[in-house]
């Protein structure tokens, strides 16, 4: 946030003389925060903007910032918004982590703000974009963006929209003391919903309860039957009764490990700055789990997930994190001035062959590739052209995206901006190499792409804006050619900046979708492929895209398939 370093202050006061009035100016300089920390934590060395607004508010004053990606002539992905309020003591920016009843506004040419009414959210900021009658709202708690277009019938030319505040007939009466007493930046105290399982709290819950077969009367029966179930189906049982739950403990034996396949993949989000995740299962008509985290890892950030492991961020600092076993893997402190765009790792992080690999750009025509294999002490770095010649004979430049790497047959695949694969190889020494044979798909302008593994084949899944158009490519290794693919069968794909999976439906209804980290209603958005309409979990909305709809911008995927707490020798990155 670091533009505005210094404060002009303009004092007016009457003189005793005469009806003339006194200015007084008065310069005072301001520490400023560290500039661009979300948007290179977040994006890697991806080009971006920053739209930065310094504003006044009841007597304080915030400065807001919004990073973007940019693609075509939108502000396509926005990674991160960062809020400050200025202490006039230090004259220094510090950062906000909860907004209270302070509502924002902003447009291209005009700001605004309120305390929160009747009318609405809390704690929140409302934007709008140039170029767009959309209306998108940040919620700085969870971090997520709402997008709508509340008049889509408006006729063209249509000019950016602006604010207006219409002031109120009747005040709040405490308006005036709620600002003078308001203290941001406290933690909120975390609320939870009836739908809630919270799987580290021990709570009593009230209940009537049902009746409960004769068979599962017997003690060593119930405990039999539970050293079989997966963490899911555990915490379920332990919900049938009292006496069950006396008897299970929700911490179970480290020494145990339960697999199953009969799971779908769990959308994963964090709460800001506070020590708890959510899970929300698509599976179990969005039932929501709260998973507490240890202190350590508050303000972190998952940038990659492959089965149950988190690969998380905190200041230069990687480490895997396991939120059902509490499992944490460190790893050596990346290098100075690396900002990886793009991460993920080859398999679970307590096997001796992991690799964890990372790309971003460096340069105009090159690529920056790091990655470490388990048991060593230091990250390898290299500098990789990235100009291509493909069939077109025209040079291009490999552009990295905003997605995650998928290791497939030994090497790890990377899909630029435009479509076109890249692959490092680490057999036999290690290569770079950009597959200018393999054509870019043949569609519309791509403003979203992902890669995915799927039964031993390589995915590619292309969106246009706002989803408006979703195709998929498979790559036919043989003819090197991506071929486009109408029907998933049984699978289901779960795709996200941090993590894309693919998976056998365990139910005839999610199979041939491709489910989303958004939300509609708290119901997790789906496309159907059957349909070719986006639609929600839980209720009968339809749309031809995903707008109306909540991001969580700190969010992942994980496949709850395995449920074990590996003994401490697996957990040193170090120790073979």
């Amino acid at each position: 946030m670091g533009m505005c370093e210094s404060l002009l202050e303009i004092t007016i006061s009457d003189i005793d003389s005469g009806d003339d009035e006194q200015v007084t100016l008065k310069t005072s300089e301001v520490i400023p925060t560290d500039n661009n920390v979300s948007a290179v934590r977040v994006a890697g060395s991806l080009a971006y903007s920053c739209q930065s607004v310094v504003m006044e508010s009841f007597g304080e004053v915030f400065k807001i910032d919004r990073y973007h990606i940019p693609r075509g002539v939108y502000r396509n992905f926005l990674t991160s918004i960062d809020i400050a309020k200025l202490d006039f003591s230090s004259m220094a920016w510090e950062e906000v982590s909860s907004l209270d009843d302070y509502v924002f506004f902003l447009g291209d040419n005009n700001q605004l703000s309120c305390l929160a009414q009747s009318w609405v959210f809390p704690g929140v900021v409302y934007f709008t974009q140039d170029g767009e009658i959309s209306l998108y709202k940040y919620d700085l708690e969870d971090k997520s963006v709402s997008h709508c277009l509340p008049c889509p019938d408006i006729p063209t030319p249509w000019s950016s929209p602006e604010w207006l505040m219409i002031s109120a007939a009747t005040p709040r009466v405490d308006d005036f003391k709620k600002t003078r007493n308001h203290v941001l930046g406290k933690e909120a105290e975390i609320a939870t919903r009836a739908t809630v399982t919270s799987v580290d709290k021990d709570a009593e819950i009230e209940h009537i309860e049902e009746a409960i077969p004769s068979f599962m009367d017997n003690d060593d029966t119930v405990r039999l039957i539970s050293d079989r179930l997966h963490t899911v189906e555990y915490m379920h049982l332990r919900a049938v009764s009292k006496k069950y739950r006396s008897m299970l403990n929700l911490r179970r034996s480290p020494s145990r490990t339960v697999r199953t396949t009969g799971l779908s993949p769990w959308l994963f989000f964090a709460k800001y700055d506070q020590p708890v995740y959510n899970f929300v299962s698509p599976m179990h008509n969005n039932e929501n789990y709260l998973v507490h985290i240890p202190e350590v890892l508050r303000g972190s950030t998952v940038r990659f997930s492959k089965d149950v492991w988190l690969l998380m961020l905190k200041d230069k600092t990687l480490f895997f994190y396991n939120p059902l076993s509490k499992s944490i893997v460190g790893l050596p402190d990346l290098p100075d001035d690396c900002n990886l765009s793009g991460i993920s790792f080859s398999s679970l992080p307590t096997s001796s062959d992991c690799i964890v690999f990372g790309i971003d750009r460096f340069v105009q025509e090159t690529v920056e590739i790091t990655f470490i294999r388990r048991g060593d002490e230091d990250w390898k770095n290299y500098h990789c052209n990235n100009i291509y010649l493909p069939p077109i004979k025209t040079k291009l430049g490999f552009e990295p995206n905003f997605n995650s790497p998928v290791f497939h047959r030994g090497a790890f695949y990377c899909l630029d901006l435009n479509g076109t694969l890249g692959v490092f190889k680490l057999e036999n020494g290690t290569s770079w190499e950009i597959l200018a044979m393999v054509a870019q798909p043949k569609c519309e302008f791509i403003y979203k792409s992902f890669l995915v593994e799927c039964e031993s084949n390589l995915l590619c899944v292309l969106l246009g804006r706002l989803g408006k158009w979703v195709r998929i490519f498979r790559l036919n290794n043989d003819a090197m050619v991506w071929v486009e693919v109408k029907h998933l069968g049984r699978h289901m794909l779960f795709i996200s900046h941090t993590s894309s999976i693919s998976a056998i439906a365990p139910t005839v209804q999610m199979e041939n979708k491709i489910y989303f980290p958004r939300l509609h209603d708290d119901g997790i958005i789906f496309y159907s492929l059957d349909t070719c309409l986006y639609h929600c979990l839980g209720c009968k909305h339809s749309a031809k895209d995903y707008g109306n709809s909540k991001e969580n911008l700190v969010c992942s995927w994980i496949e709850p398939n395995c449920s074990e707490t590996p003994s401490d020798q697996y957990l040193d990155w170090f120790n073979f």
